[in-house]
């Protein structure tokens, strides 16, 4: 019976050859992504790791495997499985070009377990709804926290999509995954996670302490100087690595004076930007990028003469006086690679030891300094050596190495082992990304320039043949946080039990920017997202419910300088913008006259005052409404002319001249009240002043015209007002 083939239908064919063809595109485009740095060259298929080739956080270890197990104990995914993982990887990152294919072969490897278990097999052709609603039950399983588990299903829903448009399943389907970001959490939790997300007061006082201490230690001056950017715009702290040495920026804002800006690249698909720092935090940031130039630019020009100097090896006082094709004696080699040797290590040993092993553990060399490294240990002497005696007494041993040693090649084996695989950039390529070189970022200094005095223990330095990013994640995170092997700057400096994670800076100026009352579009592009940032918000019940009793009709707070805005620029005010509402109340669009505010409800009733605005109670004029204002000294003029007019009128007698005296006049010194209140400077811009009502509409008229009311009943609400003699003597003195 062994020799019987089970039947396979045409379609599962089809799906094997497309799979089998999708594998040989993938491993023919591998090495295409060399050129345009995506990878690095050396790397290969059958790699169990690309992490170290370019494509970050990429190791093809099986799901549940031990990540920091030995080499002989680690387990990785298995055939033909493995292969299919590897397709999608190199259509994530060389062929779309995106940065981090973590969660990708996460969704991928939990997907092997649920295939084995469902199906028995690692077909990948016959994944189905049923198996990758299995990996989801494994996703929620292994990721109980946070929003790891919705995020894989994500990723894994992509794969899906990838496969049914590849023709790579057998019975092909539409799948959505079933899981979904965790609702908010409890009041309880919102503040545990406050608490644990957000600086303490303690922390950012230290650090202020220090920033504007006089530090000595470049780790210390490195370290306070990232923090003062990371709190001088919201940002990552991986971002730093492409922070330019030039990265100001002044534009002019609208009252005219020079606001500060960085050039910045935001991770996460938002790209290059300029963000406007924080106000208050400029000299900081000025400071801070005075302080980095010390011990910086060194490192700059020595990167700009490797980049410039691809086949000269690196001067220094140990390297021979000898051109670059002679040979090296042992005793050169390690000088040029300041390798130290003596009695009891000799030159060729150093040499061995320091340098030889530690290139052939590199298993992402590069083919030019994998050929040298080859042809070196074939021309080296595996035996004891030849004994040479002097005096009876065993002197030194002689090795029959026919290797060649010469400054060209030591150059290429130290920059492999000594330069970042991203060199001349501080980055890998990513799609649309414009990269930073070494020379022009803000942070390079040379490896091995940081003091010893960081660690718990004495640990030897790395030498300084290479550059790196002194405010990489891992050395800032040690350093605000400290670890078993490494002090941080607090410990360092008397601050005992203070540590800060680098990621709450961010969290803490999105919350102010909550408190500040922006916009969560504003804060999302001020801080680099492409998405809403909603839990970087850790603003309290007490002060979430506060903000909406300041914006609720019923219980809104008076905002002059709101108010004033809207007037300026003719928004539509609310009723609710300019006095407290009841219950009861509608909060309606008011009119706004000439002259000011008018609170009438047009929606029920005409103007009552037929457009006799200085006689209603309704008038609001806002104060620093310039335009209103001129408006009203330009009714006033007019009043003016017409008071003379009507008294010249009743010098002649000319009937019904008394009354226009008298309303004229009122008017006028109405007018002139609200104008001379409205320059009293005692006053805030965006106060509103009300005027008086006289009592006088239009249905009140025609009731006292048919006898229906007593017109002394109106003229009663004028007896604040004065006299008409009074009013004449007044208005006399009123000045046009």
């Amino acid at each position: 019976m062994s020799n019987i083939i089970d039947f396979k239908p045409q379609i599962h064919l089809e799906a094997a050859a497309q799979l089998d063809a999708f594998i040989a595109w993938a491993k023919a485009t591998l090495p295409k992504g060399v050129p345009n740095q995506r990878v690095h060259s050396g790397i290969r298929w059958d790699m169990e790791s690309w992490h170290k080739s370019g494509v970050v956080s990429c190791s093809f270890t099986a799901h549940g495997a031990p990540r920091y197990s030995k080499a002989k104990d680690k387990k990785y995914m298995q055939p033909p499985f493995i292969d299919f993982a590897k397709a999608i990887v190199v259509y994530y990152r060389v062929f779309l070009g995106k940065k981090s294919v973590r969660e990708w072969l996460t969704a991928a490897k939990v997907l092997e377990v649920a295939l084995v278990e469902l199906s028995g097999t690692r077909d990948v052709t016959r994944v189905s709804a049923a198996i990758c609603n299995r990996a989801c039950e494994h996703f929620k399983n292994d990721y109980p926290r946070g929003d790891t588990a919705y995020n894989n299903g994500k990723s894994l829903e992509k794969i899906v999509q990838l496969m049914r448009d590849k023709g790579l399943l057998a019975n092909p389907f539409r799948w959505s995954s079933p899981l979904r970001m965790k609702s908010p959490a409890t009041l309880k939790e919102q503040k545990k996670n406050r608490d644990k997300k957000l600086p303490s007061r303690e922390a950012i006082i230290a650090l202020g302490e220090l920033f504007n201490n006089d530090l000595t230690s470049p780790l210390d001056i490195i370290t306070t100087s990232a923090c003062v950017l990371l709190l001088s715009q919201p940002s990552r702290i991986g971002e730093l690595v492409d922070v330019e040495h030039d990265c100001l920026v002044f534009k002019e804002d609208a009252d005219g004076g020079q606001r500060m800006f960085l050039r910045w690249y935001a991770e996460k698909g938002f790209g290059a930007t300029v963000k406007p720092v924080v106000t208050g935090m400029e000299i900081s940031v000025e400071r801070a990028l005075k302080l980095l130039e010390p011990i910086t630019d060194e490192a700059r020009n020595y990167a700009a003469w490797l980049e410039d100097h691809p086949e000269k090896y690196p001067p220094h006082e140990g390297v021979p006086l000898k051109g670059l094709d002679e040979p090296l004696s042992y005793d050169e080699a390690c000088a040029a690679l300041k390798l130290k040797f003596g009695v009891l290590t000799s030159p060729r040993s150093a040499f061995k030891d320091g340098f030889l092993d530690s290139l052939e553990k590199n298993k992402s060399l590069s083919p030019d300094a994998q050929f040298l490294l080859d042809d070196i240990r074939a021309g080296w002497d595996t035996s004891n050596g030849k004994r040479i005696y002097l005096n009876g007494k065993l002197n030194h041993y002689v090795f029959n190495d026919s290797a060649v040693i010469t400054l060209r090649k030591l150059n290429i084996l130290m920059r492999e082992k000594y330069l970042p695989k991203n060199f001349p950039f501080t980055s890998p390529a990513a799609d649309g990304k414009k990269r930073v070189k070494y020379r022009d970022a803000l942070f390079t200094v040379r490896t091995g320039s940081l003091p010893d005095e960081t660690k718990k223990r004495r640990d030897v330095m790395a030498r300084d043949f290479g550059v790196e990013i002194a405010a990489k994640p891992s050395r800032l995170s040690g350093q605000l946080g400290g670890d078993r092997k490494m002090q941080s700057i607090f410990e360092r400096h008397g601050y005992k039990g203070i540590k800060v994670n680098t990621h709450a800076f961010r969290h803490e100026l999105n919350t102010e920017m909550h408190r500040a009352g922006l916009s969560q579009l504003l804060i999302d592009a001020f801080s680099g997202r492409t998405s809403m940032g909603s839990v970087y918000n850790h603003e309290t019940v007490e002060e979430r419910t506060q903000r909406v009793a300041h914006y609720h009709p019923k219980t809104k707070h008076s905002n002059a300088a709101q108010r004033l805005e809207k007037v300026k620029t003719n928004q539509p005010l609310s009723l609710s913008d300019v006095k407290d509402l009841h219950e009861g109340d509608q909060d309606l669009v008011i009119h706004q006259t000439h002259v000011g505010i008018c609170v009438h409800n047009f929606a029920s009733e005409p103007c009552p005052k037929m457009g006799a605005c200085l006689t209603c109670g309704k008038l609001g004029c806002v104060k620093g409404d310039d335009v209103k204002l001129a408006n009203l000294k330009e009714e006033r003029a007019d009043l003016k002319r017409r008071y003379e007019k009507a008294l010249d009128a009743k010098s002649r007698d000319i009937f019904g001249a008394s009354e226009w005296v008298k309303k004229v006049g009122m008017d006028l010194y109405k007018c002139n009240a609200l104008i001379r209140t409205l320059e009293n400077p005692e006053l805030e811009n965006g106060d509103i002043v009300w005027n008086v009502d006289n009592g006088w509409t239009l249905t009140n008229n025609a009731a006292a015209m048919a006898g229906l009311m007593d017109a002394n009943v109106i003229e009663d609400k004028n007896e604040q007002l004065p006299s008409l003699d009074e009013l004449s003597a007044m208005l006399d003195d009123i000045e046009v």
